[in-house]
Formats: C-alpha cells, structure tokens, sequence
C-alpha cells in the first residue's frame, strides 16, 4: 500500500497497481470547493457524489457512504479490486480513505481530468476526418460497454456522460457503478437518446456508425441474433421529429441482417410467398415439432385433408427428437411462414448457453451432429418474429426481447398480456409452452385461460394462442397437436391427432437419446 505524505489519508491504490498520486494532491483539490453537478456540463452525477477539480485532476467523494476507518478501507479495497477486474477505468484512477476531516470518513477516488462524451460530441464535425474521429470514438465506447457484458453479465451505465477520451482518444468509463446486463435494452434506449440529442447528425453518418455497430455486435457475441433484440428494441422507440425518425429507420436497416435475408430468400421462397398470400379464411398453426417427423408428417396431412395450405410454424422445428433432417425438408417444402425457436437458433450457433436442461443440451449436440452445413444455415436464416396488421407471431413470449427465451404460462400471462395491450395487439400466436390454450383478456381487464376443442376469441381483447406441441406435447394428451385458426369467425380449433409413437421412441432409443426425452413422448407429460 502506497504510504501517505499527510496523517490521517491512505491511498488504497491504483487501477494499474502503480502509485500517480500523493496525498498533498487530494488535499488540494479538496480544498478548492465542490463541483456544480447539472445535466449537460462537465459534470453529472447522483446528489450524494461531490466532485472536486482542477484542469488536470478530478477528485470524486462518495459522501452517501458512512463508515467507520476499518469498513471504509475494506470498502474502497474491494472496490478498487472490482474495477480492475472489470477494465474499463483509467490506469491512473486511485482509490483513497481521509479520516482528518473529523468524525467523517471519506471515501473517494482522484482521476485524470477527462472530456466526457456529451460534451465532445457537441460540435458538429465539419470535415471528413473529424467525422472519422466521432465514429471511432462512439466505436471505442460501443466496444467498452458490449465487450463488458460479454465477458461479465453486466452492463455500464449507458448515458455519454458517463464514458469520456482523453488526450489521444481513448475512451474510459466514469461511473462508479454497473449493473446486472439486461439482454441490449438499456443499450437500445442510448442509440436512440443518443439520435434525439444531436442535430449535427446526418444519414451518412448514421448508416456508417450502424455499419460500424454491426460488424462490432457480432464480433463481440458471435451471434447475428444480437441485433434483431436491438433493432425490435429500437422500433418502439420514440422519435420528436421526422428527420429524428429518418435516422432512427436508417440505423435500423444498418443494424440488419442481410445474410440472413438472403437465405430467408433462396431457402424458404415458398414461405415468403406465404406471408404474402396470407388471405385464405382457414390458418395452420403449429409449433415445438422437435425432429419428430411422424408427428409431423400427420399433421400436415391432416392439414391436406382439409385443404388448409397456409399457415406458420412457430419455431423449434429440431431438438429432442430423432429425425431433424427430416422435419427441415418436410418444412423447406411446405408453403408455410417459419419462425425461429430457441433449439433452433442453437443448432445454428453451437450456443447453449442460455436456457436448456442437460438432456437438452445432449440432444442439441446430437442434432448438430446429423444436419448438413445447408441444414443449419436454413435454420440460421429464419426470422426470430413475424408480425402483421392481424396478429404478432414469436416462439416464446411477446414481452421477450430475445423472441425465443420467455415463456407464457399463468405466472407470466398477466405480464405478456399487459405488453399486448400497451402495444394495441389484439392476438399474439406464440409456442414454446408446448400447452395448447388461450390466455385471454376481456374488455373489463378480466384475465381467462381457455382451452377446448374450440375457443371463440370475439369476446377477448388481447390474446396469447399457443397450439401446443406437434412433437413433444406436455399437458398429458400424448398425440401431435395443432391448431386451425378461422379469420371470418375468429374461432380456433386445436387438434390431437394419433401417430406412430412407438416408432419414433424406438428410433430414439436406437440412436441412445436420453431416457426422459423419449419417456415424455409417450405421456405427454
């Protein structure tokens, strides 16, 4: 521990480990006077933070904290241990204990004096390299803050006042705090504040910063994915003018997935021919099939015998079951829209870190192991969401930003219900319960779970319609279930239908997939 030059002050120490500061240092700034804190200056912050400066150091007091000289020096130890791991403060940045300004102890840190981003982005740049400047330097601060909650599960601050450059342009994080990472939705809400707060912004350099943002997401995340949650955040977002919202529409054609696009296009034409022509009275809808192709080989010739030839798969198309190649191609060549669930998009990636038991998992390495590069791409390129003018389609839950992660059960239907109603959609088709039924809301915000063979949804003003599970049902009705949606007479009817289980548990157990998975198959449980 470095030793002080005046009583009753310790340094504590310094993000690198090296000594930048005496006490005499401190104590002249503190002696100074404290810094005006207002929105929009060099200096923001919470009421109980006092800031001291000169132009070449900043001494920032956490005058909320009330400890003895022993807690107060644990406290900033632990502190100071914290914010090296985390690698994104100033070398220089030191952390101190005074105890000579009476009873008091103050806990704070000195820092070089930086220029904190609001104010550097004021100016509007006037030429082509200041230009390049700006996007380096929001590229620098995109970096800091993604690559933290990467590599951590937390997220900074998101506000510009909070990151600053110094001299060569090198960005630090200013804050003392962070938080638990939210999945990109307080980083979606700064890209928009970020557009609300500058006019000099233009389109070049919009869609060049978008660009930029991209390539940088999936650097990071190694997961395309990433930037459908930041483009779905981002269209909700509200913008005061015009030109405002022109940027914002700029950014969210940068920020998209044109590979992805590309694939939607050559793989699955018939199904984007089927969101076009999506007029027919009879809807197929159907969801969580999980390679089991007998299932689905029964529903959609149930659907044949009905003439029913459009409708929507709503994602988890592999997992669990025996024969995902199959269930791909009977799909490729069926003329309904597919969305992407959660086992799909980790076929694709190799991710599962997010959300799966170990059975799961198991079958997810398997699967990865039977289907082609084609295969995965396919599943790689269908869109996580689809929504309309007649209904918002997602595998797992609306309120979701991920699209494919949340569930809706009687726990969470009030809460996805509520974001239905904020966002005046009136029907949500969504699967990965693999329970058929409706949550629905009446007019008097009276909540219902239904269920039946059929459910008229003319009385309801929000709904959440899950069609159960085409191969691997869990309400204890063993057989592939579906649903059919009449547009004239707003009924859905939902659909169990026999199929060869014994076969597909044989073919399970001869490819030594895990017990259980082949055990639910026959309860339905």
């Amino acid at each position: 521990m470095p030793s002080s030059q005046l009583p009753n002050l310790e340094l504590i120490g310094a993000i690198d480990g090296q000594c930048h500061y005496q006490a005499s240092d401190i104590h002249a700034l503190l002696a100074l006077g404290a810094e005006t804190l207002k929105i929009g200056t060099a200096f923001t912050g919470r009421p109980s933070t006092r800031i001291y400066a000169n132009p070449q150091h900043v001494v920032k007091i956490r005058a909320e904290l009330d400890l003895s000289v022993a807690k107060a020096r644990l406290w900033a130890s632990n502190k100071l241990q914290q914010e090296q791991q985390l690698g994104v403060y100033h070398p220089n940045k030191t952390w101190f204990i005074s105890h000579d300004n009476g009873p008091k102890v103050l806990v704070g840190s000195i820092s070089p004096r930086l220029l904190p981003l609001n104010m550097a982005l004021q100016t509007a740049p006037q030429t082509r390299s200041e230009r390049q400047r700006y996007l380096a330097v929001l590229n620098a601060m995109f970096g800091c803050y993604l690559a933290l909650a990467k590599a951590t599960g937390h997220k900074l601050d998101e506000g510009l006042s909070n990151f600053a450059i110094d001299p060569h342009d090198r960005v630090y994080y200013l804050d003392d705090e962070y938080y638990v990472w939210d999945g990109f939705i307080a980083f979606a809400v700064m890209l928009g504040v970020f557009i609300r707060s500058y006019d000099w912004l233009t389109i070049p350099f919009i869609a060049r910063l978008a660009r930029q943002l991209a390539r940088q997401v999936d650097d990071i995340f190694a997961d395309p994915h990433c930037r459908v949650i930041i483009c779905s955040q981002l269209q909700s977002l509200f913008m005061p003018a015009e030109h405002k919202e022109q940027l914002l529409r700029c950014l969210l054609r940068g920020l998209s997935k044109p590979t992805e696009t590309a694939v939607v296009h050559t793989a699955n034409k018939k199904n984007l021919n089927a969101r076009k022509n999506n007029s027919n009275r009879y809807f197929a809808i159907m969801a969580d099939i999980h390679s089991n192709d007998a299932a689905l080989e029964t529903v959609l010739a149930f659907y044949r015998s009905r003439n029913i030839s459009q409708g929507i798969v709503l994602g988890d198309i592999v997992g669990y079951g025996p024969s995902p190649q199959r269930c791909i191609e009977l799909l490729q060549d069926s003329s309904f829209e597919i969305i992407k669930g959660n086992h799909d998009h980790a076929v694709a990636t190799g991710n599962t870190t997010r959300g799966f038991s170990s059975n799961a998992k198991w079958a997810i390495d398997w699967t990865i192991g039977q289907l082609s590069d084609d295969h995965k791409q396919w599943l790689h390129g269908l869109p996580a969401v689809s929504q309309n003018r007649h209904w918002l389609a997602v595998h797992g839950a609306p309120i979701d930003p991920g699209f494919f992660y949340g569930y809706v059960y009687p726990l969470t239907a009030e809460e996805n219900l509520d974001y239905l109603q904020e966002k005046n959609i009136s029907l949500c088709l969504h699967g990965h319960s693999h329970t058929p039924g409706v949550f629905a809301r009446d007019a008097r915000h009276h909540d219902h779970f239904l269920t039946g063979a059929q459910v008229d949804l003319t009385p309801y003003a929000q709904l959440l319609v899950c069609p159960g599970s085409v191969g691997q049902p869990r309400n204890n009705v063993p057989k592939a279930q579906c649903a059919i949606y009449d547009r004239e007479q707003r009924v859905v009817e939902f659909i169990n239908l026999a199929y060869p289980v014994d076969a597909v548990v044989a073919r399970m157990q001869h490819y030594g997939l895990p017990d259980a998975l082949w055990q639910r198959l026959l309860t339905g449980h």
